[in-house]
């Protein structure tokens, strides 16, 4: 029988296997997208999506699941926006992927044209290759150390969560009451992606402390609210961990949501053609009622 920690963190899961403002700097009517000061422009983004879209049998395999040509395209463009974030984590953490690394994992991938044919590759093989290779090194290099604490809470509806999200972000008794009405609801969970290797792909891994998120387990489904009370970087244990327990995929999308600090920090703005940022998957969706929210938690009041 599963705990209620166990059912709340297999829903975090399912949530991490299937999960933006005017002024000085880039031109946003000539960007797809700005990356804190950083134009992506449209005339890059534009010839990206058409390299995809005419690649023989991606758009029919993808409709076939369901997607669109709009959905190519906001997923190109997310890619494009995901890659500046690892180029700048990349600076910040002094991490450097060489050619040979490069050439090394398109080869373990079957080379350029099965790299390109099983995935979007926005840009090209290796960029899409190096772009896994870095998020793979800050999985690798934060996960075993990280350690989250989180109360959460299930809601049907995106204004049930807006609510208790609200709630949980003003803190006090007000916060209290919203657990307690809450259906489903868990205190203090705790997140070790070392003990727990699937939690490595919840959206908890990246949400700073400090923050309440609302955000949607899928199309047509519920929505998890979180508010992050700590998160901590240990030492790195003797042996690696995660590197042996995670394929090289799952470490990949375990440190693109890594970068959801960078990305808060820096603020991404996407032009309306492309939908809308949600800050938490780190992905481009079709609409803000389909966009996760992020909410501060209050300071509380001085003591006297």
């Amino acid at each position: 029988m599963r705990t209620p920690t166990g059912r709340l963190l297999a829903v975090l899961i399912a949530a991490g296997a299937l999960v933006a403002g005017c002024g000085a700097g880039p031109n946003r009517a000539d960007s797809a997208a700005i990356v804190g000061q950083e134009s992506i422009p449209l005339a890059e983004v534009q010839p990206a999506i058409t390299s995809v879209l005419t690649r023989p049998g991606l758009v029919e395999g993808f409709e076939a699941q369901g997607g669109s040509q709009a959905d190519i395209g906001r997923a190109v463009v997310s890619q494009l926006v995901v890659r500046r974030l690892l180029e700048q984590a990349a600076a910040e953490h002094g991490i450097t992927i060489g050619e040979d690394r490069i050439d090394a994992a398109i080869a373990a991938s079957g080379g350029e044209q099965a790299v390109a044919s099983s995935s979007l590759a926005a840009g090209g093989a290796r960029a899409a290759a190096r772009d896994r290779l870095i998020a793979t090194e800050l999985a690798t290099r934060e996960l075993d150390r990280l350690a989250v604490t989180a109360d959460l809470a299930v809601a049907q509806t995106r204004e049930e969560a807006t609510a208790l999200a609200r709630a949980l972000a003003a803190g006090g008794a007000e916060a209290e009451r919203a657990l307690a009405g809450a259906g489903t609801a868990q205190r203090d969970l705790e997140i070790r992606p070392a003990a727990t290797p699937q939690a490595a792909l919840t959206p908890l891994v990246g949400i700073p402390a400090g923050q309440v998120a609302a955000f949607q387990l899928g199309a047509g489904q519920g929505w998890v609210v979180v508010r992050v009370n700590s998160r901590e970087l240990g030492p790195p244990p003797p042996a690696p961990v995660l590197a042996g327990r995670l394929d090289q995929q799952s470490l990949g999308e375990a440190g693109i949501l890594l970068l959801t600090p960078l990305a808060l920090r820096e603020g991404v703005q996407l032009n309306p053609r492309y939908g809308t940022w949600d800050p938490v998957s780190l992905t481009a969706v079709p609409d803000a009622g389909q966009a996760a929210q992020l909410f501060p938690v209050a300071e509380p009041a001085p003591a006297g």
